[in-house]
């Protein structure tokens, strides 16, 4: 409180004490707010997945995994098929090893880029030696749009796994899907 006492004077407590209690009331309807869509009392239905769902208290206990209902590559536990994780690889080559035993009619080329934290595997198809997929394997932090944009510009279809997001497990049938369906 000394810094706000130096700053604003004999008001700094006061400045103080309005920012703690215009937090606190934030904080409040947020928890609120969460309360309401988990107990489907808001404006989301309340489906079979909300209802067997443990309740919280605050947007401090839900884990991002749980704000949806798991998939078939999502959610808290690990899903008993091959996934980027129970493979043993890294990342990138967890992926490259996935496209070319599903998609043996493509030649793949690989990229390492932003100071080795993305890798862009790209597709070429049959004899015309065509690009046919990009697909960028990215940090969920990472904000980089100008690949996707270049795609969009080229008429390329184009993916993005995130390679470190929690509760996504990048399963094989899931990236194979994802593949087979831009592929098309």
């Amino acid at each position: 409180m000394g810094l706000f006492d130096k700053i604003f004077g004999s008001a700094g407590n006061d400045v103080l004490k309005q920012i703690k209690e215009a937090a606190e009331s934030v904080a409040k309807e947020a928890s609120n707010a969460i309360n309401n869509v988990t107990n489907g009392s808001g404006t989301t239905s309340n489906s079979s997945s909300n209802a067997s769902r443990p309740q919280t208290g605050s947007a401090a206990d839900l884990r991002p995994t749980e704000r949806a209902e798991s998939g078939d590559s999502w959610g808290p536990d690990m899903p008993d098929e091959p996934n980027q994780f129970n493979s043993g690889k890294p990342y990138d080559l967890y992926f490259y090893d996935v496209f070319q035993e599903n998609f043996p009619s493509y030649r793949l080329t690989t990229e390492k880029i932003r100071k080795d934290r993305a890798t862009l595997i790209t597709f070429y198809s049959g004899i015309s030696d065509q690009k046919a997929l990009v697909v960028e394997l990215m940090a969920e932090t990472s904000c980089a749009e100008s690949i996707r944009y270049n795609c969009r510009k080229e008429g390329v279809p184009y993916l993005r796994f995130y390679y470190n997001h929690e509760g996504w497990w990048n399963t094989k049938s899931y990236v194979v899907r994802r593949v087979q369906d831009a592929l098309k």
